[in-house]
């Protein structure tokens, strides 16, 4: 029979509870604020970078990593793209508000 570290053990648990518990978390934010492309982009963003940092403990081919990473600068991109379009809006719409 194998014997199995138990702190092993506990630090698979706890990985795998704390992707689940953010996993969730973001979910519901994403979720809850549909047509905000800036919160929705921004949850599958800090998803996919989760998912990237636990791969790092299995030891995945490297290219897995260099595609995830190059995901997440894009997905990082696309964010801020929807937040300054987000605030040129605003300041657009504060603007023709003031001056009737």
């Amino acid at each position: 029979m194998i014997a199995v570290d138990t702190i092993i053990l506990r630090g698979i648990a706890d990985s795998i509870g704390l992707v689940l518990f953010y996993g969730s978390a973001l979910w519901l934010i994403f979720k809850r604020n549909s047509g905000n492309r800036v919160v929705e982009c921004g949850s599958i963003t800090l998803i996919v970078f989760v998912v990237m940092l636990a791969l790092f403990n299995a030891k995945p081919p490297a290219w897995t990593l260099r595609w995830l990473l190059l995901l997440v600068f894009l997905l990082c991109l696309l964010t801020m793209f929807f937040l300054v379009q987000q605030g040129y809006r605003a300041v657009r719409r504060h603007k023709t508000n003031r001056n009737p």
